[in-house]
């Protein structure tokens, strides 16, 4: 007894539990996964043969509605032409001046409206030849009776051809001959498309089963028969004369293994029949459409019995509530077998989660000798020193929280401080330069400290943004670049017409990369207003955006542009030089130059 009780607990509860959990799913298991696979395979079976009954009575429905509805519309299609070309008729024959102004329209509505290829021609010479997309064929009408349907199939094998009906008469002297597609009207095709559609849904029903191949085929019962005991994608057929595959198949190219061709044609409604393909063990259902002395219509299905195996569901899910069952039993007799020691557990865990919430001076006030009691009063000492360490680690970071916010603030003083200063620095040198170009007459002087003047004032006005920021680090440079160029285009003349597109994306940017820009747009705005517009009018585009690892900076006009031999390499302006200077030293980035309509200029350089 002094052995079992030295066990620790965990291990007793967790090798009570596990020795009941599974004596229970082990008889689970042998008794009912057989049993339930079983079952599985014969419903997969028994799921798919009725799915190929349901496509049987499908196709078979398909089949006659076809059969008859077509034979009711070409009918009616035929007799409404008919009729149509009677009133031609009639209408020839009473008024004079119908063939010139209405003939080749009625004509023209029988061409698009019944899918019809229209010639009429008077002594051997072509008057109107009307053409259809739905008419692929020429006719010779030599053997066509006037005023009677003449049907011509193009059907050479097994697979359905399209058909074409011939019609002449004599209109006014004039002979009309019409050529018409089987599917007269396009209505026909659309149904006939939608029935096609729902065979098709029809198969996926069973793809959901298995992974199998679904054809829908005729077969020729006239078949040599030196070919019936083999199979069908073993035997030569050119020109589909042996069997052809619909269309509406999922598959193409049959492929059947040891089924024969005889063992298709001997199915007298449905079967499955079980053989092998490349090796492996196949299920494969025929099911009789129709057939008549020539041809047997059959739809096949074929699948590998390893993919009806693969995709039975598990049987855990079906015995999974029963080893839940058994599971709940187990712990609920572990519980009432080791109640005492589960309530100690309890104990330690609610403590161990109110700590976690933040109550710190939660204790489990645990005591014994055995393994759970000694682990309670260690974990209780262990919560006392850890809530000492707590308090004293909260003083010291609030100490250094309150020394840290003190510098900061300090610092942010200063800095703004500083702004303030440069600001007022740089507008007094602009005020300097403003009451000095009022004293000299000489207009390149003036001109010279009007640029010095907007240079300056392009970095005054980014110390006053930074300053009126509540972000000492960086500006939103689209509300920078706004203000800039409205303070330019003030300093120009007012005659100045031209319109400043500005597309900058809601961007922050330090002073290193703001203040570089900025300049750079300053120059190439200066520039572009004196001398890119001749009759001072025109378009200026500036534009700013991130791209991936990097901002580009585009700068646009539709003045007169650059000369043809210019070189970036070959620089004299001032403008462009510090432009290119500040482009590669300070936002270590690259200038591009594009002479289309007026001046385009890139600058990309890369983000911080």
């Amino acid at each position: 007894m002094a052995n079992i009780k030295n066990i620790p607990i965990s291990f007793k509860i967790g090798f009570s539990f596990l020795l009941i959990s599974l004596f229970l799913l082990t008889i689970l298991f042998i008794l009912l996964i057989p049993k339930i696979e079983k079952e599985q395979y014969n419903n997969a079976l028994l799921q798919t043969e009725k799915i190929v009954l349901l496509t049987k009575y499908q196709i078979d429905l398909v089949v006659d509605y076809f059969k008859y509805y077509n034979i009711f519309e070409k009918n009616e299609s035929k007799i409404k032409i008919s009729n149509q070309i009677e009133q031609i008729k009639l209408k020839s024959e009473f008024d004079t001046k119908y063939i010139e102004k209405n003939l080749i329209e009625d004509l023209r509505n029988i061409n698009t409206n019944y899918n019809c290829q229209i010639t009429l021609s008077k002594n051997s010479e072509n008057i109107l030849n009307l053409k259809n997309d739905k008419v692929k064929k020429s006719f010779d009408f030599k053997n066509t009776k006037y005023d009677e349907w003449e049907n011509i199939s193009l059907k050479n094998n097994l697979c359905p051809a399209p058909s074409y009906y011939l019609f002449k008469t004599i209109i006014n002297n004039n002979e009309l001959k019409l050529t018409c597609s089987s599917y007269f009207e396009n209505s026909y095709t659309n149904i006939e498309n939608d029935v096609k559609e729902i065979v098709q849904n029809g198969f996926s029903l069973s793809e959901n089963i298995h992974k199998g191949k679904i054809y829908l085929m005729w077969i020729n019962k006239e078949i040599d028969k030196n070919n019936l005991d083999k199979s069908l994608d073993t035997i030569n057929n050119d020109n589909n004369q042996n069997y052809c595959v619909s269309k509406i198949s999922n598959y193409r190219v049959p492929k059947s293994g040891e089924l024969t061709i005889n063992d298709i044609l001997e199915v007298k409604n449905t079967k499955n029949i079980k053989h092998k393909i490349d090796n492996k063990d196949t299920l494969t259902w025929i099911s009789k459409i129709y057939e008549n002395e020539n041809e047997k219509f059959v739809f096949v299905l074929s699948a590998f019995e390893d993919d009806f195996i693969n995709d039975i569901n598990s049987p855990i899910v079906k015995i999974l509530p029963i080893s839940i069952l058994a599971l709940i039993l187990s712990i609920l007799f572990g519980y009432f077998l080791f109640k005492k020691w589960i309530k100690d557990i309890e104990k330690l865990s609610t403590t161990a989660k109110q700590v976690c919430l933040g109550k710190l001076n939660f204790r489990s006030n645990i005591k014994g000798n055995d393994d759970i009691g000694i682990l309670g009063i260690a974990f209780d000492s262990m919560l006392d020193k850890i809530e000492d360490n707590i308090k004293t680690l909260d003083y010291k970071v609030e100490e250094r929280t309150t020394e840290l916010t003190n510098s900061l603030q300090s610092k942010e003083l200063l800095l703004k401080e500083i702004h303030h200063r440069v600001k007022n620095n740089l507008a007094l040198t602009i005020n300097f330069i403003k009451l000095q170009k009022f004293k000299i007459n000489d207009k390149n002087i003036v001109n010279a400290l009007t640029s010095i003047e907007n240079r300056v004032y392009t970095m005054a006005l980014l110390h006053t943004k930074l300053y009126e920021s509540t972000n000492l680090d960086s500006i939103n440079f689209n509300i920078y670049i706004n203000q800039l160029i409205k303070d330019i285009k003030t300093t120009f003349e007012e005659n100045l017409d031209v319109s400043i597109i500005i597309d900058v994306e809601d961007i922050f940017l330090d002073i290193d990369q703001a203040m570089p820009c900025g300049l750079i747009i300053n120059e190439c705005v200066v520039n572009a207003l004196k001398y890119a517009f001749i009759d001072n009018n025109g378009i200026l585009e500036i534009r700013f955006k991130k791209s991936n690892s990097e901002y580009i900076l585009e700068i646009k006009d539709n003045g007169i542009g650059l000369k043809k031999d210019f070189k970036i390499e070959e620089l004299t302006s001032l403008g462009l030089s510090l432009v290119n200077s500040i482009a590669n030293t300070q936002l270590y980035g690259n200038l591009e130059i594009k002479k289309e309509i007026g001046t385009h200029l890139i600058i990309k350089f890369p983000l911080i």
